[in-house]
């Protein structure tokens, strides 16, 4: 292992890049790569700018910052590209300099991160902001007792005040509940269930696709079901009203209102 102060020989053709990073609540956009897994985007454009050859040197306040909100699929990667194209890492906070081709460096940064962290951290429960921003499908998920609520994210005509759309149903059950608005509505359908965005929810992640797009599936016929119900009552209701129907098969009055849905941009 080097110090800093070798870092004042190398040859300073390529830029140098300064990453930093922390476990400090704030939102921030994340990239998802379908093999590769999740990571924050600025670790992703930092990769790609390794890629590119632009890079010589990344400088780091903490080294093991690089591998925070970063998966085991995007960490390998990155530390294959910067063997590759002969990159150094400087951790200011040890002063220390990584040289990857070299096995005693590779694997002292190794052991900076681990994957069972990243997995514990990726999974566990958070509020109801945060967990969406977490998720590659701008979705979370909690249970209560014996129920399950999905919530998602997407964009209305005011980009500061998104739509979200609500779905619930019994564990293991199909959904028998699906209502649509901004923050403070979904957060009035979940009161009476005690449910609210401070904890408790978790970001749905890529291995719950398949049980996503079911689910997703299954709202859009909900909400055709219900706009088909009320159009022939629709010019008698009151501006803005709150419709409720009962759902065949459900036995419960349900507020409901159709939508188009998108995950977020990456």
């Amino acid at each position: 292992m080097k110090g800093l102060d070798f870092l004042k020989d190398v040859d300073h053709e390529r830029k140098a890049a300064i990453y930093a990073a922390a476990h400090d609540g704030k939102l921030r956009n994340f990239a998802y790569h379908e093999e590769l897994g999740e990571c924050r985007e600025t670790f992703s454009r930092l990769l790609h700018a390794v890629q590119e050859g632009e890079i010589g040197v990344i400088l780091t306040p903490d080294a093991a910052s690089l591998a925070i909100e970063t998966s085991p699929g995007w960490m390998e990667a990155f530390i294959q590209v910067v063997k590759e194209h002969e990159v150094l890492i400087g951790d200011h906070g040890q002063d220390l300099v990584y040289d990857l081709r070299e096995e005693e460096d590779e694997a002292q940064f190794r052991g900076l991160y681990s994957p069972g962290e990243y997995e514990r951290e990726r999974s566990a429960p958070r509020p109801l902001v945060d967990a969406i921003a977490q998720s590659p499908f701008a979705a979370a998920y909690i249970e209560r007792g014996e129920n399950w609520f999905l919530a998602t994210r997407f964009e209305g005509k005011d980009p500061d005040a998104p739509i979200y759309a609500l779905s619930s149903g019994a564990r293991g059950q199909d959904v028998d509940m699906l209502a649509l608005g901004h923050r403070k509505e979904l957060l009035d359908v979940l009161a009476p269930y005690g449910i609210n965005e401070q904890g408790g929810w978790c970001p749905v992640p890529p291995e719950r696709r398949d049980w996503l797009m079911h689910t997703q599936q299954q709202e859009e016929a909900m909400a055709a079901q219900s706009a088909d119900a009320m159009e022939p009552h629709r010019a008698s209701l009151p501006r803005g009203a709150h419709v409720r129907v009962i759902l065949p098969e459900s036995g419960q009055a349900r507020s409901k209102q159709s939508r188009k849905r998108r995950g977020r941009k990456r």
